[in-house]
């Protein structure tokens, strides 16, 4: 293969990754955030729901995180040390991977409770909103970088 259609196929497994990481830890937070207020006999259905999402969002994971490494090592030598936008995104990424490994806690604990268990949706709803806003922040660290291939030249 040439090197382009490798990182053309790795920048297509990074956004799908993407997309299904971000989406699905989304939902998951959501289902979790339903769960806390609504008891009941949906309860247990709720956090199947969010475990099955939580498969989704670690495939996704692994689909980011594997194509963005692969991306990192095609970069030159001693590129990386020169670029803040890079490392403020990673370390956002790994907030989220926290915020990802916090959500998966709190859906274990939350299904081993029963139907009628008084929950708090604060945590579940913390969580979601902090995956969103590292989702907004990662998205403008990419893209209004400078020297990025996303950026349009102005007519």
């Amino acid at each position: 293969m040439m090197p382009g259609m490798n990182l053309g196929l790795s920048l297509l497994l990074h956004v799908v990754g993407v997309v299904l990481w971000m989406g699905s830890l989304m939902a998951m937070s959501r289902a979790l955030v339903l769960l806390a207020k609504r008891p009941g006999p949906g309860r247990p259905v709720l956090a199947e729901l969010a475990g099955r999402l939580n498969i989704m969002a670690l495939l996704g994971l692994v689909l980011t995180v594997g194509s963005g490494l692969y991306q990192l090592m095609l970069w030159p030598a001693g590129v990386f040390k020169n670029t803040r936008w890079m490392h403020h995104k990673l370390t956002a990424v790994i907030a989220v991977v926290v915020v990802h490994v916090l959500t998966i806690r709190l859906q274990r604990k939350w299904r081993s409770l029963g139907e009628n268990d008084a929950l708090r949706p604060g945590p579940a709803s913390a969580l979601h909103g902090i995956a969103g806003l590292l989702l907004f922040a990662i998205v403008g660290l990419v893209y209004f970088s400078l020297p990025h291939f996303l950026h349009i030249p102005t007519m």
